[in-house]
């Protein structure tokens, strides 16, 4: 008897570690599925104009390494969204979805503004292990808070795992704060 229990409470616990250790996901996926850090975003002050967030590595997959997301305010009325999605191997597909929020000062709540989805696949790039992608989203209001948050995936095959990212929320001015 004893001998079963020990036996049943060993494999409960392999169980345990190889489910927190591993992340997966499939496309089209929603946030409350993806492995993410219980962080709240803050509210930046004192001029800082950008914010990153980098996914740790204790969590990191077979394939997925790192994700990285950064917002910049330019100071010009713009922002800057760079993000990034790194492999430990060559990959099929690089996938990453990026989500532009605003403050809500009334709900305080976070409200998606935008989202745009990216994809780099193997014919493209031959050693696909990493993807960069930077742009400038303009109209934003001024005076507010924005934050970006990003979905990385990477595809090797018919696995497929992800990762979120979510930076702390800078203040878009038209001037040098």
């Amino acid at each position: 008897m004893m001998k079963k229990v020990k036996s049943s409470i060993f494999g409960i616990l392999v169980s345990m570690v190889m489910m927190a250790n591993t992340a997966y996901a499939m496309p089209n996926m929603s946030w409350n599925q993806l492995p993410q850090k219980n962080v709240q975003s803050v509210l930046l002050m004192n001029g800082q104009s950008s914010a990153t967030d980098t996914t740790d590595n204790i969590a990191r997959g077979q394939i997925f390494s790192t994700g990285i997301i950064e917002i910049t305010n330019q100071q010009d009325g713009t922002l800057h969204i760079s993000v990034d999605t790194y492999a430990h191997v060559v990959v099929d597909k690089i996938y990453q979805t990026v989500f532009l929020e605003v403050w809500n000062e009334d709900e305080e709540t976070w409200d998606r503004v935008n989202y745009w989805d990216f994809e780099r696949t193997r014919e493209e790039e031959s050693d696909l292990s990493a993807y960069h992608v930077g742009f400038t989203v303009t109209g934003c209001k001024v005076n507010r808070y924005y934050r970006a948050q990003a979905i990385h995936m990477v595809q090797l095959g018919d696995d497929i795992e992800a990762k979120s990212t979510k930076t702390n929320g800078v203040l878009l001015t038209d001037h040098a704060v």
